[in-house]
């Protein structure tokens, strides 16, 4: 007797039916008139042979072989739970963040950094270079012992706005550069920044250029859309054009760029307006990543909000991929469908990432960096080993392959549960949905289902 795979989920377009396998990422087209036979019929367990009568040996054998369907005695969950194991087992340390400054020379209406309610006053730092040091020693400490010696490492440079402390950035690049020459970080470490872009100057494209430095630049399209949300403290500066200067001068130096571009309710209202700036206006850049709103206080999006920024992400992604621009957000969900391997999550909380605040506290996510919630210990403590204290408790099963509501999507094995941080400012539980993942995550699924049938002459086990 055989049945429909748990994991199975049926997808119709025009005389189409997909069965999807959320796990495994197999996909077996029909045509739509069969595959509603077939999806009837398997209510129940059926007989091979009342299958075969209703298709023929040779679809019925492609769908048992891509797991679509399988026998009664096949325990589906099993299967499920040695999948999360193994995804679990494959989180390792490799990000480290540092919060050079708590400062910030901008106060953008959709910054999530003052989301966390605080009892007490917060009073901002500056990261000396000391703390800085100490946190790189602390990170190629703890990758050799809970990272994977073939992944990447990356060191990020976080805020507040970073230019604000230049001084623990020049000390601590060239701390890491020394480590790197001595190999106690692999040469093939990552660094990165963030910045708005104000305080960017030739000096500063140069340094960051000169010693391989990825810059994130914080810019929200065209000057009427950025500057709506992106508020200098300094009144009398307008922000687009000191961030167009600083994209100008980056790509001037050569550094390597990516734009950070938040869809605010307004960039979605006048979408055209915005990819038509990123194509036709923006220059050189090496990637863009269109970001959904975080939970904050400031902004109640529109109900329509997550599904219509999902959207403009994957239109986005067709528009960028036509001019070999990359886009991460959605990218992250393409790559996992096409090697066919499961994110497990879409951050670092569960184990992946130390966060060093400016007063050198060693945290899970960036996102609390204000009040220093789960935060603990400290770079300047001797011997500290945050992992083996326990600093991921409570965050490293966060994933949607540990939240039973979750289990019977078919998107679970591209989603990642979007941002714990998100989910638990907004509902008080970092356990509850992100719902700014589920649109995203659901809608780029079914996209990517449709890609694969347009081009599955070049895949022909994926086509019946």
């Amino acid at each position: 007797m055989l049945r429909l795979s748990r994991w199975v989920h049926c997808f119709e377009r025009e005389r189409i039916l997909a069965f999807f396998h959320s796990l495994s990422f197999n996909i077996v087209f029909v045509p739509l008139d069969l595959g509603v036979k077939l999806r009837q019929k398997l209510i129940r367990p059926a007989p091979r042979a009342e299958l075969v009568s209703l298709a023929d040996e040779d679809t019925i054998s492609i769908l048992t072989e891509q797991g679509v369907l399988v026998h009664t005695g096949q325990d589906d969950f099993a299967t499920f739970v040695s999948l999360r194991s193994d995804l679990l087992k494959d989180v390792t340390l490799e990000l480290l963040y540092l919060l050079i400054t708590d400062s910030c020379n901008m106060r953008c209406t959709y910054c999530f950094e003052e989301s966390p309610v605080s009892p007490l006053p917060f009073h901002e730092a500056q990261m000396s270079a000391e703390v800085a040091n100490r946190a790189v020693d602390l990170f190629a400490r703890m990758t050799r012992r809970y990272g994977d010696p073939n992944k990447e490492k990356t060191i990020q440079f976080y805020g507040g706005e970073p230019l604000l402390n230049k001084a623990a950035i020049t000390a601590v690049t060239a701390h890491i550069r020394d480590l790197k020459r001595s190999s106690v970080l692999p040469s093939s470490c990552r660094v990165a920044t963030v910045t708005n872009g104000l305080l960017v100057d030739e000096e500063a494209a140069q340094f960051f250029a000169e010693n391989e430095i990825t810059v994130g630049l914080s810019l929200d399209g065209p000057e009427r859309l950025n500057n709506l949300y992106r508020l200098p403290k300094d009144r009398n500066i307008n922000a687009f054009e000191r961030t167009t200067r600083a994209l100008s001068l980056l790509q001037s130096s050569g550094a390597a760029i990516g734009l950070s571009i938040t869809l605010t309710p307004a960039a979605i209202e006048h979408f055209d307006e915005l990819l038509d700036f990123c194509l036709d206006h923006v220059g050189r850049i090496n990637g863009i990543s269109l970001n959904i709103l975080n939970f904050t206080r400031n902004i109640t999006p529109p109900p329509d909000y997550y599904e219509r920024a999902a959207r403009c992400q994957l239109l986005a992604f067709e528009r960028f991929r036509a001019r070999g621009i990359y886009e991460e957000r959605v990218m992250r969900k393409v790559r996992a469908f096409v090697t066919q391997q499961p994110m497990f999550g879409d951050c670092g909380v569960q184990g992946n990432q130390l966060v060093i605040s400016a007063d050198g506290k060693i945290g899970v996510c960036q996102d609390f960096m204000k009040p220093r919630t789960y935060f603990r210990g400290n770079v300047l403590d001797d011997d500290v080993d945050p992992i083996a204290e326990g600093l991921f408790d409570g965050w490293k099963n966060r994933s949607p392959f540990f939240m039973e509501q979750c289990f019977d999507c078919a998107a679970i094995s591209i989603c990642g549960g979007g941002c714990p941080a998100s989910a638990e400012l907004k509902t008080g539980n970092r356990w509850n949905i992100d719902e700014r993942a589920c649109q995203h995550s659901k809608l780029t699924l079914e996209w990517l289902i449709w890609e694969t049938y347009a081009n599955a002459s070049l895949i022909p086990d994926y086509r019946v």
